[in-house]
């Protein structure tokens, strides 16, 4: 039903006064007439420099293959090229691009002109010549992919001058009847022809506008699309969703990851001392820091409660459990850095008191995956492992990070930690190491 909404207002959109005429709304009708400037004018500066060039250098070739050539052929093939070149000049200026298609039009009339003065000098102005020009000058419109009514404007005032020479020539003998009719029959026929597939190319030029746009409002909603899923979604997993991997992010299944779990020390009383604007601005502002710490060292936060955090690390992303456990004190520490640079910034709204954030680390086997119904469901990790990183965190000194001994005997080597003894953890039937980071002076 949506998609079909969608179609039914760009079909409206899209609307035209009749099948090559222009869209009923002028804001659309004023955007295809830029974007057709733009289409056009490419070809036209190959057409422009290519003319001017070749009938700048027509009066030498003639001279070189015929003999000297006459001054009427030196000022026509000029009176092409000179006004070729400026009118290209003049719609390569971006303030002027309106212009392009007046330009066109006046150009071609005056090639065409100049076309039948020059044959008409050098041949007669009933010469066969004439009307070749004269042919080959009409289907400019059609190269350079003119408007219908434009080129119907230069159709007309092109042909009709040699038809009038034909007539005339008639009348005074100068050209037999049957001659002249059957020129001027290949004008009339090859003009309105030439309006025709004027039209048909426009029609083309509209509906490839159309789909140009209609793919790009689409692609716009998409991307809109897509933006709203991370906002509710963690990246990777958004991610996954996008590239059609859902099933790496469906069913749950039993991995071992590393958990991470955070909270603001004090966060509950400062809460009652400030307007509630402040704090949404607050609780905004971190937990957009927060996520980005995670996400920037390939974890997924599956939880926010008020100023508590939960993530992981090696789901949906695989990563061996040592990788994991750096990772997450990258993203810890992180964590702590980017909160003190917030701490300065919400000084401003009346927080004196700096605020500092506990984490706790754990590493162990979990349930991963998406959890919940058709209608509303979510990706994190339920499982033991989870509880123990969460009472781990509750055992930290604010601005402090504890690891449990599953994760510190995975990076011992690399990371210095001081013992804390062992801790009993509700819910587990026994004790838990538990090892602080330590701080490097």
């Amino acid at each position: 039903m949506a998609d079909a909404t969608v179609s039914i207002a760009l079909t409206d959109e899209f609307a035209q006064r009749g099948r090559w005429r222009a869209f009923r709304d002028s804001s659309v009708e004023a955007s295809y007439r830029a974007w057709h400037r733009d289409q056009i004018i490419p070809i036209f500066r190959v057409v422009v420099v290519g003319a001017a060039a070749f009938w700048a250098l027509v009066p030498v070739s003639f001279g070189l293959l015929v003999g000297e050539a006459p001054r009427a052929l030196y000022i026509s093939s000029w009176a092409i090229a000179v006004p070729i070149f400026l009118g290209g000049l003049v719609a390569s200026f971006t303030r002027l691009r309106r212009w392009t298609i007046g330009l066109i039009l006046v150009g071609m009339i005056v090639i065409g002109f100049d076309f039948i003065w020059v044959f008409s000098i050098m041949y007669g102005p009933v010469s066969g010549a004439i009307t070749c020009g004269v042919l080959a000058t009409i289907f400019f419109p059609l190269i350079l992919r003119i408007p219908t009514g434009s080129a119907a404007i230069a159709v007309a005032a092109v042909i009709a001058v040699p038809i009038g020479l034909l007539v005339n020539g008639t009348r005074q003998g100068d050209i037999a009847v049957y001659d002249s009719w059957l020129y001027v029959a290949m004008l009339v026929t090859n003009g309105p022809l030439v309006v025709v597939v004027a039209a048909f190319i426009e029609v083309g030029m509209r509906q490839t506008f159309a789909a140009e746009r209609t793919i790009a409002r689409q692609q716009g909603q998409l991307q809109a699309s897509q933006q709203l899923l991370r906002r509710y979604a963690p990246s990777a997993v958004a991610g996954r969703i996008e590239s059609g991997d859902a099933t790496a992010v469906g069913q749950p299944q039993r991995l071992r990851v590393t958990a991470l779990s955070s909270d603001v020390a004090g966060f509950t009383a400062l809460a009652d001392q400030i307007d509630p604007e402040s704090l949404s601005q607050i609780i905004n502002e971190y937990m957009a820091t927060m996520s980005d710490a995670v996400e920037s060292q390939g974890g997924v936060v599956t939880e926010f409660a008020g100023d508590g955090l939960m993530a992981i690390f090696g789901a949906p992303e695989a990563f061996e459990p040592e990788e994991q456990v750096r990772r997450a004190l990258s993203a810890a520490s992180a964590m702590h850095a980017r909160l003190a640079d917030l701490n300065k910034t919400w000084f401003r709204l009346g927080i004196e008191q700096p605020l500092q954030v506990r984490i706790g680390i754990n590493t162990g086997m979990l349930s991963v995956g998406t959890f919940g119904s058709d209608g509303r469901a979510t990706y994190t990790a339920i499982g033991l492992q989870m509880n123990v990183a969460a009472r781990i965190q509750a055992q930290c000194e604010p601005g402090g990070i504890l690891l449990s001994s599953a994760s510190w005997h995975l990076v011992n080597d690399t990371v210095e930690c001081d013992s804390l003894g062992e801790v009993s953890v509700k819910g587990v039937h026994y004790p838990i190491s538990i090892y602080a980071l330590r701080h490097r002076a």
